[in-house]
């Protein structure tokens, strides 16, 4: 088996109230996905609070990095 991520990682961001997960295969930091959380619960929009969306996100960084290729094929071929 071969692992597709190096590493990952979860970014909390005050300012749009999420957590951005991201990936890395080699040097650059690729975006994922992001948790956002309500901060007002009168007036719910994501159904999320601040500790539910850091579980998801954490949840979800931890899974790419045991995410593997199981079989892989090609139907290159070279005929010289």
């Amino acid at each position: 088996m071969k692992l597709l991520y190096k590493s990952a990682k979860v970014i909390y961001d005050a300012h749009l109230n999420e957590y951005q997960v991201y990936y890395k295969n080699w040097l650059i930091w690729k975006y994922d996905t992001c948790y956002k959380f309500d901060t007002n619960p009168k007036y719910p929009v994501h159904y999320k609070t601040k500790e539910e969306a850091e579980k998801r996100a954490i949840e979800r960084a931890s899974a790419l990095l045991k995410t593997s290729v199981i079989w892989q094929q090609s139907n290159f071929s070279y005929t010289e």
